[in-house]
């Protein structure tokens, strides 16, 4: 049976462990072999975490006041 070729689809959706086991392990294998794909992964990876910083998560209770004596609030 011939190799599919990993689509930029399938990269991006394995930065973002939206993949099911069976299609992980063969972008992985793939990644092993050929170092064009390993490169546009760990591109991928960095412009997820460029935006992660970017953009920080929002306040999970907007209006209170921050600080350690609230602490226990977010448990």
């Amino acid at each position: 049976m011939p190799k599919r070729p990993i689509s930029e689809e399938m990269l991006d959706a394995f930065v973002d462990r939206q993949l099911s086991r069976e299609d992980r392990l063969r972008v992985r294998r793939e990644v092993a072999e050929d170092c064009s794909l390993g490169r546009a992964v760990c591109d991928r990876e960095q412009l997820k975490e460029l935006v992660a910083l970017a953009y920080p998560p929002a306040d999970p209770k907007p209006g209170r006041r921050c600080g350690a004596r609230f602490w226990w609030r977010w448990l």
